[in-house]
C-alpha cells in the first residue's frame, strides 16, 4: 500500500511503498541502538521527515516500542487503549529519554524525579527487555551513587527523609541487587549502604509500613468523616499511625496525561535490601550442637534447640530472594503459546508477578476513594505453603532510647540497638469465603476493642475448627464456612451457585471511569452507614450500576478494557466470588524442634492485600515466648515484607516492633 503522504518527493527511494521503507528503517535500529537513532534519517529530507515524524507515524514507533521495551504488562492492566501506537509511541520518547539521562549520569539533575519514576515503571512492566535497558544504561551505578552521596539531603534531625525520590531510590537499590553485585561489593562499600538505609529498617515509628494504618480492616474510610482519623501523638517523632492519604504523584503514562500512582513504601524495599546484604556471609554453627536430630537424641536432648544441620538449612534458602533475570523470548517457554490470545498470553509474562504491587499503587492513592475496579491486591493462593524468614530483635532497653530521642544519634547502627536476629518457620493454609448461601464473611475487628489487629482483625468472641472439608468460624452465635483453596486446584468459584454472578447474570463485571452516578449514590449510603458496612454498601451500588450497563463482549481475560461508542473507557473483569480470605497454619515437627512450636492464623485485608498473621506458641508455658503479630505484604510474588509486634501492651498504639523478611521454600 502506497504512502497517502503528499510532499516533494527529491529521491526516488521516496516513491517506495511505505512499508518497505519501515522494514529498513526497523533493520537499522539494531538491539544495541537507540529507537532514536532514526533522527539522522529524519533530517536526511523533507519526505523522509514526513515518513517517520513522531506526528504522522506513530505506528513506526509503537513497532520500535515493541522490539525494544516490554508491553504486556500495560496491555494485561489497562487493556488495549493505552498500548494502542499513540500510546506507545509516547512512552517511547519517554523512555529513550530516560535512558540518555542515566548514561549522563548526572545525580543532580533538575528532572531526577521524573527520571526515578520512569525506571521504576518500567522495571514494574519488565519482561527482561526493561531491565536489560536499564542496566546497559548504567542504572545500578547510577542510583548507587546517588543513594551514597545524596539519600540524607532534607534530612530532620539527622533521619533520612520519606520523600518522593528517596522512596523511589529504595525501591530501584532492590531492583538492580544480584547476588554478583553484592559479593562484588568491598566489605567498607557493604557497611556503609547498610548504615544508610538502616533507619527505614528499624523506625517504623517515622517511616510507614503500609499504606493505610493497620488499625483499620474495612477501607475505604467513609466519606461523611470530617477529617483522618487522629493518629496517637508521638511528640518527638511525629504523628502514629501515619496515614498517606493523597501521598501520591501525577505523570504522564501512556495516553494519560496525569496518571496519579501512590508513592511507593520506602521501608519495605529497604528491608528487603538490608537483608539480602545481611545474607551475604552465612550463619556460623557453634561446634557444640549436634550434627543432626537424631545426634541430639542420642545424647539426650529433648528440648528444643538448633542442630548443625538447622543451622545449614538456614544457610541454604534465602529470605530475600532477588528478582530473576528474564530472557526476552520468555513466552518460548509456554506450550503452544502461538495459540494464546495476546491477553491470555500476557497473563503468563514476568511482570504478571508485579500486578498485585502496580494495583495497590494505583488504587490505594486515597483513603476515602472506593476502588472502583476491584482488582486484585493479593492473588489466591499466595501464602500457601512453607516460608522462611527472619526478624530483627532490637533490644528493649537500647531501642527504647533511640524511639525517645528526636536526634538520630551519631553513630546509628545495628550495636546501637543491640540489634539480632532469629529464624521463622511457618507452613501456611489458605481459606475462601465464597459468595454462596448462606456464608456471609465474619465481621472484622476494629480499634474499639473488638479483636483488631491484636487478633490479626478477627473479633473477640471467634472460634473456629478446621474440619475435613473446610474451615468453620462461629462468631456471635453466627457459623460461617470457609473452603480451602489449594494452588492448582479446582477453582472454588461456581457462576451458577454465586450471588453475585447470579445477580448480575453474568460472571463480568463492569465498572465506567466516569460514572460520577456511582459515587454519588456511594456517598449518601456512606453518610447512613457506618464504616463496618462500607464493603455491603459498596457491592449493592454496584449491582445498582451493573443494571444500567450496555452489553459488552465477554473476555477470558481477568481485567480488560474496551471503547465505547462515545470513547469512554470500559473496565471489566471476571468475578471470582471470594468475599474474605483467611490463613491458618503452624510450623513443622522439625523446624518446631530447632525454632520452637507455634500456631498461625490470619487475615487478609481487601483495601490493599495486607496480611496480618498471628503466631502463638503451642508449649505449657506461652507467656514465655510471647504472641507476635506478623504485618506486611508479598511483594513481587515471591517475598513477604512487614514488621512485627508483640501482644503484650494491647492498649498502646506504640509498642515493640520490628522488621521481618520471609520468602517461599514450597
Amino acid at each position: 500500500m502506497a504512502t497517502a503522504f503528499q510532499v516533494a518527493q527529491s529521491s526516488s527511494l521516496c516513491r517506495l511503498p511505505l512499508e518497505i521503507l519501515e522494514k529498513v528503517v526497523l533493520e537499522l535500529v539494531d538491539d544495541l541502538a537507540s529507537p532514536l537513532s532514526t533522527l539522522p534519517l529524519l533530517l536526511t529530507c523533507k519526505c523522509f521527515y514526513q515518513f517517520f515524524g513522531y506526528k504522522t507515524n506513530n505506528p513506526l514507533y509503537a513497532k520500535l516500542f515493541r522490539a525494544r521495551f516490554d508491553g504486556s504488562a500495560v496491555a494485561r492492566r489497562f487493556g488495549t487503549i493505552p498500548s494502542h501506537d499513540p500510546g506507545l509511541s509516547f512512552q517511547l520518547r519517554s523512555y529513550c529519554s530516560v535512558l540518555k539521562r542515566i548514561r549522563t549520569g548526572d545525580i543532580h539533575a533538575n528532572d531526577l524525579v521524573q527520571t526515578f519514576w520512569s525506571c521504576f515503571v518500567m522495571m514494574m512492566e519488565n519482561d527482561g527487555k526493561n531491565r536489560y535497558q536499564l542496566e546497559m544504561a548504567g542504572l545500578p551505578e547510577f542510583v548507587d551513587r546517588f543513594v551514597r552521596q545524596r539519600l540524607y539531603e532534607n534530612s530532620e534531625n539527622g533521619w533520612p527523609a520519606e520523600n518522593e525520590v528517596n522512596s523511589l531510590a529504595m525501591w530501584l537499590l532492590w531492583f538492580t541487587s544480584t547476588e554478583e553485585r553484592l559479593r562484588a561489593e568491598a566489605p567498607a562499600q557493604r557497611a556503609q549502604m547498610t548504615g544508610l538505609i538502616l533507619p527505614y529498617v528499624l523506625m517504623p515509628i517515622r517511616y510507614a509500613a503500609y499504606f493505610a494504618p493497620h488499625t483499620h480492616f474495612s477501607l475505604p474510610l467513609p466519606r461523611n468523616l470530617p477529617q483522618l482519623p487522629r493518629p496517637f501523638p508521638v511528640h518527638i517523632h511525629g504523628p502514629y499511625p501515619q496515614y498517606r492519604d493523597g501521598f501520591s504523584a501525577k505523570m504522564p503514562f501512556y495516553q494519560a496525561t496525569d496518571f496519579e500512582v501512590c508513592i511507593p513504601l520506602a521501608s519495605v524495599a529497604a528491608k528487603l535490601k538490608y537483608f539480602s546484604r545481611r545474607e551475604v556471609h552465612p550463619v556460623s554453627a557453634p561446634p557444640h550442637l549436634p550434627r543432626t536430630r537424631e545426634h541430639a537424641l542420642q545424647l539426650g536432648f529433648t528440648m528444643v534447640c538448633p542442630t548443625q544441620e538447622d543451622i545449614q538449612e538456614l544457610n541454604e534458602h534465602k529470605v530475600a530472594e532477588f528478582i530473576p533475570k528474564t530472557a526476552w523470548d520468555w513466552w518460548s517457554a509456554i506450550g503452544d503459546y502461538n495459540k494464546l490470545r495476546p491477553e491470555e498470553l500476557a497473563k503468563h509474562a514476568p511482570s504478571a508477578r508485579w500486578d498485585d504491587d502496580w494495583n495497590r499503587l494505583t488504587d490505594c492513592t486515597h483513603l476515602f476513594t472506593p476502588v472502583l475496579t476491584k482488582r486484585t491486591h493479593y492473588t489466591p493462593g499466595l501464602l500457601i505453603g512453607l516460608w522462611q524468614g527472619r526478624m530483627l530483635c532490637p533490644n528493649d532497653t537500647h531501642y527504647g532510647n533511640v524511639m525517645q530521642t528526636a536526634q538520630m544519634p551519631a553513630a546509628f547502627n545495628e550495636q546501637t540497638v543491640g540489634l539480632t536476629a532469629a529464624p521463622i518457620f511457618m507452613r501456611l493454609r489458605e481459606y475462601h469465603c465464597m459468595d454462596v448461601e448462606p456464608n456471609r464473611p465474619i465481621p472484622g475487628g476494629g480499634p474499639d476493642g473488638s479483636g483488631g489487629i491484636q487478633k490479626a482483625w478477627f473479633p473477640d468472641s471467634m472460634q473456629y475448627q478446621e474440619v475435613s472439608h473446610g474451615f468453620a468460624i462461629t462468631c456471635l452465635e453466627r457459623t460461617c464456612f470457609y473452603n480451602e483453596y489449594v494452588v492448582g486446584g479446582p477453582d472454588l468459584h461456581d457462576e451458577s451457585n454465586c450471588r453475585g454472578c447470579q445477580y448480575r447474570g453474568t460472571s463480568e463485571m463492569v465498572f465506567r471511569e466516569d460514572d460520577a452516578r456511582y459515587l454519588e449514590v456511594l456517598d449518601e449510603v456512606l453518610a447512613d452507614e457506618g464504616m463496618d458496612e462500607v464493603e455491603d454498601s459498596d457491592e449493592e451500588v454496584i449491582h445498582e450500576q451493573d443494571d444500567t450497563m450496555d452489553e459488552e463482549d465477554s473476555s477470558e481475560a481477568d481485567t480488560e478494557m474496551s471503547t465505547e461508542v462515545q470513547g469512554k473507557l470500559v473496565i471489566k473483569r471476571k468475578c471470582n466470588g471470594i468475599l474474605d480470605i483467611i490463613l491458618v497454619g503452624e510450623t513443622d515437627l522439625r523446624h518446631g524442634q530447632a525454632w520452637h512450636p507455634y500456631k498461625i492464623y490470619g487475615r487478609v485485608r481487601e483495601w490493599d492485600g495486607l496480611v496480618a498473621l498471628i503466631r502463638v506458641p503451642v508449649s505449657a508455658n506461652p507467656q514465655f515466648l510471647g504472641v507476635w503479630i506478623f504485618t506486611g505484604y508479598v511483594v513481587g510474588g515471591q517475598n513477604f515484607v512487614g514488621n512485627w509486634r508483640t501482644t503484650a501492651h494491647p492498649g498502646e498504639p506504640v509498642t515493640f516492633e520490628s522488621a521481618f523478611v520471609m520468602s517461599k521454600r514450597d
